[in-house]
């Protein structure tokens, strides 16, 4: 029996045709017996497969116009995707350090007539302090002996009255440099100082020569420098520039 279009019989069919070319066989192997074929590495940084689709960072993603977005990481406080990069600017052309409102020059003056107008006052108190005893021996024997009738020590009232005079002015100094260091409540109380202590020279004056005892002009002159050195150290710091100034150190 035979198949249709060969002329072999079926058990013959295996057998190779003498008629039919024969394919060569492989070429023989020259490497030892059990080592594993030689397969080239890709270059550095290549991909291990072409054409994968791992091929690409995960932390990339590209867009339609080809620019790589940051990955998207969850964040409990909002979800929004990590910028690319931060705006810098330029070195040189980024915006300049917001520096402190300089100090006008009308406070430096201030800060000096606040001085000025202390000094006398506390020359005054150092030597009431220092001479209380020489002063209460000064005064007329009759003067000393009703003060001592009255249970008067002229001298200690010359002491506390000298430590009243140095507290005084130095507060008033203290208060005229605080101000000068921007400081608006203290600027607030000098103002009302020099304007109790204004109060204070007048009142005295109009009692003296009510009394029938009118100052002379030395006495007017040492009562009145101080009173104008510390108003006008007062005007000083409420001019224009002065303000300003107190208001941008808010």
């Amino acid at each position: 029996m035979t198949i249709p279009g060969d002329g072999r019989a079926p058990d013959e069919r295996e057998r190779p045709s003498p008629t039919r070319p024969q394919p060569e066989p492989p070429p023989p192997d020259p490497r030892p017996s059990g080592q594993q074929p030689y397969v080239p590495r890709p270059p550095y940084g290549a991909p291990a497969y072409p054409g994968s689709p791992y091929d690409r960072s995960p932390y990339e993603q590209s867009t339609g116009d080809g620019s790589a977005e940051p990955p998207y990481v969850y964040n409990p406080y909002g979800n929004y995707p990590y910028p690319a990069s931060y705006p810098t600017s330029p070195a040189g052309l980024g915006p300049e350090p917001v520096l402190p409102p300089r100090r006008p020059g009308s406070l430096h003056l201030a800060l000096l007539l606040v001085v000025l107008s202390a000094v006398p006052y506390l020359l005054v108190g150092l030597l009431a302090v220092a001479g209380a005893g020489q002063a209460a021996t000064s005064l007329p024997p009759d003067d000393l002996a009703q003060l001592q009738q009255l249970g008067i020590d002229i001298a200690q009232v010359i002491r506390i009255t000298g430590f009243v005079m140095l507290a005084v002015a130095l507060g008033f100094i203290l208060l005229g440099v605080l101000a000068w260091g921007g400081r608006r409540w203290a600027r607030a109380l000098l103002a009302a100082s020099a304007a109790g202590f204004a109060l204070m020279v007048v009142t005295s004056v109009v009692a003296a020569g009510s009394q029938g005892l009118p100052l002379d002009a030395a006495s007017l002159a040492v009562l009145a420098l101080p009173l104008i050195l510390a108003l006008a150290s007062v005007g000083l710091m409420f001019v224009p520039a002065a303000r300003d100034w107190f208001d941008r150190r808010r």
